[in-house]
């Protein structure tokens, strides 16, 4: 039997690190910059040893096996990718998008018509940020459209990359940690307890959320002009800077005419798009599509 300790696999020959570089971007569009290669190193070492093979060019070789890699790709991409997220993760962003989506509200009662909101969670990862977006448009006042009669509908839909992360998000089951900041008025509204240690989703909330595996570099393939906001944070920075781009670009295509794309702090710097205006929020990054 193979040696089962990271101690017994070799380190990576020359070239090796960008030979994997080169073959996890066109898998994922996942970018690993040069001064992260210990990381990969360390996934790599992971799945090298829960596998039982002897090094990364075995590794390699077997990837490239699509029978064989088509369940394996999910493993080793979710150890490519970092989890770690909360509810309400910068509130600034989630109160601008229930701003934008009140506003909404307004606008369809005056011209009195139904109103229906459909948000796209951007690399969704657990749960914590679609659930959120849904906590929160849950808590817009309705009034000016129930005074007429009329209907508000609204949809979440959350796609990630991660099968593993996309499981638990489905489940919606979250410890005591996750959910110590969140005021006890909307722990009660929205979740109930599931142990002793934990809470979930109440079953309303958690039918309104959709969630979908799926790359961004396969953005091409997915529909246009359907979302009112498209929630994108701590997502690009897996990205080389001009695969950004072009991320961004097919994102603008994706939001309706008055749309809002919201981005996290940071993660891409003067950038710009014609049929885009800057929404003036200094504490947040976010785009509104013209009209």
């Amino acid at each position: 039997m193979r040696q089962n300790s990271l101690t017994h696999v070799p380190e990576m020959k020359s070239g090796s690190f960008k030979r994997w570089q080169t073959l996890i971007r066109q898998y994922s569009g996942i970018w690993i910059p040069t001064n992260r290669a210990l990381f990969l190193k360390t996934s790599l070492l992971r799945r090298i040893r829960a596998l039982d093979l002897s090094d990364y060019e075995e590794y390699y070789q077997k990837l490239q096996d699509k029978n064989w890699a088509s369940l394996e790709w999910f493993q080793l991409i979710d150890a490519l990718t970092i989890h770690e997220t909360s509810f309400f993760r910068h509130k600034e962003s989630f109160d601008l998008v229930q701003h934008v989506c009140q506003q909404k509200i307004i606008q369809s009662a005056n011209a009195n018509s139904d109103c229906n909101i459909q948000i796209w969670s951007v690399g969704c990862s657990t749960g914590e940020e679609p659930y959120s977006l849904a906590i929160a448009l849950e808590e817009l006042a309705l009034g000016s459209l129930n005074e007429k009669g009329l209907r508000f509908f609204y949809g979440i839909t959350g796609v990630d990359i991660s099968y593993p992360a996309l499981t638990a998000a489905r489940k919606a089951i979250y410890g005591e940690r996750k959910i110590h900041m969140i005021a006890p008025e909307i722990r009660e509204r929205y979740f109930n307890r599931h142990d002793s240690n934990h809470w979930r989703i109440k079953e309303k909330l958690r039918n309104r959320v959709l969630y979908l595996q799926s790359n961004l570099n396969q953005l091409t393939k997915a529909p246009k002009r359907n979302y009112d906001v498209i929630y994108c944070q701590n997502v690009l920075i897996y990205f080389r800077p001009e695969d950004r781009i072009e991320i961004l670009n097919e994102l603008v295509e994706r939001l309706i005419p008055g749309g809002v794309l919201v981005l996290g702090l940071g993660e891409i710097i003067n950038w710009q798009h014609s049929e885009l205006v800057r929404i003036d929020e200094k504490n947040c990054l976010a785009f509104q599509r013209q009209l």
